[in-house]
């Protein structure tokens, strides 16, 4: 099978995150926070480091959820029905954003302390 154009992959990824924002709610919090953010980065005039670092762990948040949607979809899809071994898939997915949202509001207080006091 031959790959699809960029322009086609592109296109794709960029639906499946809408359907993310669409579709569920912890994306949504989470784009929010992006947002707010974006407004700190901006309004403290933090510096291009901090504002990076700051970047990096958002879009590591969105991504984690991204990939945890994507397998509890896919054991849903695999296992319909309650299962045990299904269960705990998805509560590694879901520790695994939970961790990461952990280390980025650790990251924020460590950045965004220098600029409010």
């Amino acid at each position: 099978m031959r790959k699809p154009p960029f322009h086609k992959s592109l296109s794709n990824a960029v639906k499946g995150v809408l359907w993310m924002l669409r579709s569920e709610r912890n994306f949504q919090l989470e784009v929010l926070a992006m947002l707010l953010n974006l407004f700190l980065i901006v309004f403290l005039s933090l510096t291009p480091t901090d504002a990076a670092l700051i970047l990096i762990v958002c879009f590591a948040v969105l991504s984690l959820e991204i990939l945890n949607t994507c397998a509890e979809k896919l054991c849903d899809l695999v296992q319909p029905d309650f299962d045990e071994r299904i269960k705990i898939i998805k509560d590694i997915a879901a520790g695994a954003v939970v961790l990461m949202a952990t280390a980025s509001v650790l990251v924020g207080v460590l950045v965004y302390t220098k600029y409010l006091f």
